[in-house]
């Protein structure tokens, strides 16, 4: 069987392959969508790694607290 455009391929219905309801159904939505999980998992990782090294900067390497302070919000802020 020869297609002669693309019309015959793909019917003529309005919106197909974009329509909302087919959207919400077919896509994984919130924590059922795989990139949340390895954003969440990258973020627990990153967060256990500042909470680890703050505690060794302040114990083993005698940091001050407000300093150390100081300096993670004026890196997160620029």
């Amino acid at each position: 069987m020869r297609f002669t455009s693309l019309t015959d391929i793909i019917p003529e219905k309005a919106n197909v392959l974009l329509s909302p309801e087919r959207l919400l159904l077919e896509v994984p939505q919130g924590l059922y969508h795989t990139m949340a999980i390895v954003m969440l998992i990258i973020w627990y990782i990153s967060s256990g790694a500042t909470l680890f090294s703050n505690k060794y900067i302040l114990s083993h390497l005698n940091g001050d607290a407000l300093s150390l302070g100081i300096r993670r919000i004026k890196f997160c802020f620029n």
